[in-house]
């Protein structure tokens, strides 16, 4: 412009200049934020098609320090950020935490445990336990059933995951008939080699 000097010129010109850069980058994430809303919106609603086939729910087998504790986490905030679940936390308990010493006392404490997972993952460690061997009357098999019915009743409200040694968690999934329809799938966790500790 006549008048301008050359300081107000490359003033003029630095401010058109961040003004064009900073409406890029809106465009920029204007769109990988709707791809990635596309991409959440497609795989949730895939994996909420299948929700009546339970197929989130998951064994994991393996032996302690394989990282299946880790991997459970890691796929909550992944299911989170799907919007598939609401939370996406992890409550992580064992026996001495569903199962009660006394008549009347594992389904509640079960079913308190369930409730405190709601919209995130429910991590059973050592879940073999809740059903030992040749013990018929033990209260662990209430706590199976009660785990089962919630898992019905909250089927779109929760993830479970069950872990523990693989002979063993063979064992427990023949223990109730409920089991293999609603923990279709299992995942192997091997011990790490020399090569991946270094």
């Amino acid at each position: 412009a006549v008048g301008m000097s050359e300081g107000q010129r490359c003033e003029i010109e630095r401010r058109i200049a961040r003004r064009l850069a900073r409406l890029r980058a809106e465009r920029v994430l204007r769109y990988y934020g709707d791809v990635a809303r596309r991409f959440r919106q497609a795989i949730g609603e895939r994996l909420m098609t299948r929700a009546h086939e339970r197929a989130r729910h998951m064994v994991f087998v393996g032996k302690p320090g394989t990282a299946k504790t880790t991997i459970a986490r890691l796929l909550s905030r992944i299911y989170k950020q799907l919007g598939v679940l609401e939370k996406g936390h992890v409550v992580e308990v064992d026996r001495s935490d569903l199962v009660g010493a006394g008549v009347g006392s594992t389904a509640p404490m079960t079913a308190a445990k369930f409730r405190e997972a709601l919209g995130g993952v429910l991590f059973v460690d050592e879940a073999y336990a809740l059903v030992p061997p040749n013990s018929p009357g033990d209260f662990g098999h209430e706590a199976v059933a009660t785990l089962l019915k919630m898992m019905e009743d909250h089927r779109d409200d929760c993830v479970v995951i069950v872990a523990g040694y693989h002979r063993e968690m063979q064992r427990f999934m023949e223990s109730n008939t409920g089991l293999a329809s609603r923990f279709p799938k299992m995942l192997a966790f091997s011990e790490y080699n020399d090569d991946q500790l270094v």
